[in-house]
């Protein structure tokens, strides 16, 4: 990715930090409240590319186990690992202003969680139909990671490595 003012408008306007981070923050923190336990660090590299790809997020459901859909769905996983690669430096900014802001922390072991200091974000504030479903998803992403176990397993399963 290009640095800020080499990068096409649409493209900064689109995946700016704090629309990124806002999906990131709603996916930490469902996976948080479902598993009681911290977000693995490696799994944000994967929110991103699976919810901005508009094909791929019209597809999630929690309901269907991430092993099941990746099975239904194989074609919205051509090009996903390249996709994944090209949102990286897109993702550390997100996360980046997540951290610098406290809205998330940084755990000892290198894992995420919601500050329970910062009031938390709205839902419905500042969003249109789009960018409800793509806060929803992100839900529903998280569920997926929640109920997928190890992170290995999720990167496996979406065929992509660290």
């Amino acid at each position: 990715m290009r640095n800020w003012n080499l990068r096409a408008k649409e493209v900064a306007y689109l995946l700016n930090p704090a629309f990124c981070g806002r999906l990131l923050h709603s996916c930490i923190k469902t996976y948080n409240e479902v598993t009681k336990r911290a977000f693995p660090f490696p799994l944000v590299y994967l929110v991103l590319p699976l919810i901005l790809h508009k094909k791929t997020r019209e597809c999630i459901s929690s309901r269907t186990q991430l092993i099941i859909w990746q099975q239904r769905y194989p074609e919205l996983l051509i090009g996903f690992a390249e996709r994944t690669k090209d949102m990286v430096q897109i993702t550390n900014e997100a996360m980046e202003l997540l951290l610098q802001s406290g809205v998330v922390l940084l755990t000892n072991a290198a894992e995420l969680e919601i500050s329970q200091t910062i009031r938390p974000l709205s839902k419905t504030k500042y969003v249109n139909d789009e960018i409800k479903d793509c806060l929803n998803k992100s839900e529903h992403v998280a569920k997926w990671f929640a109920a997928a176990g190890k992170v290995e397993t999720v990167y496996v399963s979406l065929g992509v490595r660290p």
